[in-house]
C-alpha cells in the first residue's frame, strides 16, 4: 500500500493521516512510509503541525452513519465565537465566556483553553466561515 501513490496521497494530504497513523495502517514502519512519501514528491508536513484526526469530524460537523453533517449547535457555537473575536475579545476571554455558560466543548468538557478557540477560530476562517 504505501508504494502507491494514489493511496499515500489520499490518506496523507486529502483525509490529513499522520505517517505513524498510515504506518500503523499497512503494518509498515513510519520510516518506510516517510520514504515513500519522498519518492512520491508528497510534501512531508512539519512535526508540530496538528495533523487532524480523522476518526473525530471537526467542530462544526459530526459523523452519522459514516458521513459527515453540519452539527447546528457547534455552527451557533462556531458563529458566537466569530463574534465575540470581532468585538476584540481575546482567545483567552473567550474560553472563559464559553466555559462559564457551560458551553460543552466536542468531547463533552466543561472547559474552554484559549488553544481551542484559536484553532476554532482558524478552521473557520480558512472555510469562509469568519
Amino acid at each position: 500500500m504505501f508504494r502507491n501513490h494514489e493511496f499515500l496521497h489520499r490518506r496523507y494530504t486529502l483525509e490529513g493521516y499522520s505517517i505513524a497513523q498510515i504506518s500503523e495502517e499497512i503494518s509498515s514502519s513510519k520510516e518506510a512510509v516517510r520514504k515513500a512519501l519522498k519518492q512520491f514528491k508528497i510534501p512531508i508536513r512539519e512535526p508540530s503541525q496538528h495533523h487532524g484526526h480523522p476518526s473525530q469530524a471537526k467542530f462544526g460537523t459530526r459523523l452519522s452513519a459514516g458521513k459527515l453533517q453540519k452539527n447546528k449547535r457547534e455552527l451557533d457555537v462556531i458563529a458566537t465565537i466569530n463574534q465575540l473575536k470581532a468585538q476584540g475579545l481575546s482567545l483567552r476571554q473567550i474560553a472563559k465566556i464559553l466555559t462559564n455558560l457551560k458551553v460543552s466543548t466536542k468531547n463533552g468538557a466543561a472547559s474552554w483553553h484559549p488553544q481551542m478557540i484559536k484553532r476554532i477560530i482558524d478552521m473557520s476562517a480558512s472555510e469562509g466561515r469568519s
